[in-house]
């Protein structure tokens, strides 16, 4: 069994040139993936016409923010694969504006429904806006964090 990245190396994030390495040797996989009975193939995953697929967007972000060393306000998405025997049958993928989290969990169907461990389980570099604007401009907790609150609901 092994670990693959897309956009990071485990410890930091990667340059896009990694990216796009990383992506092309994920590809080398065999894809066991599946979405609700729905078999996926690398394409679901990585159509570079289509830059909101999952390791398009990746590579957009890296290019953008560590090629170019622009700042952006979210945290960068990336993506764990673990593979077995030649297959991936595992694809994690994390992203978050203050801290990251697990949102998409994409397993082989031998995987589907067990109870498995995140490759990450809390975001060690997360940032709380609330304790940022106390400390850095002495903003009361109570004036901020219904502000932050608001702004951080999922809209619909």
């Amino acid at each position: 069994m092994a670990i693959y990245f897309i956009g990071a190396d485990g410890e930091q994030v990667v340059d896009s040139i990694e990216t796009a390495k990383q992506i092309e040797a994920v590809k080398k996989l065999s894809c066991s993936l599946q979405d609700d009975g729905n078999i996926l193939t690398w394409n679901d995953f990585d159509n570079p016409e289509e830059t909101r697929t999952l390791f398009q967007s990746i590579l957009g972000d890296r290019k953008m923010r560590v090629d170019e060393k622009t700042f952006m306000a979210d945290r960068p998405a990336f993506c764990v694969i673990t593979e077995h025997e030649g297959s991936a049958v595992r694809l994690e993928y994390y992203e978050g504006h203050d801290a990251l989290s697990l949102v998409y969990d994409i397993r082989a169907k031998e995987l589907e429904g067990k109870d498995l461990p995140k490759w990450m389980e809390s975001d060690p570099q997360a940032y709380d806006p609330v304790k940022f604007l106390k400390e850095a401009f002495g903003m009361p907790e109570a004036l901020t964090k219904p502000i932050i609150e608001e702004i951080h609901k999922p809209r619909r």
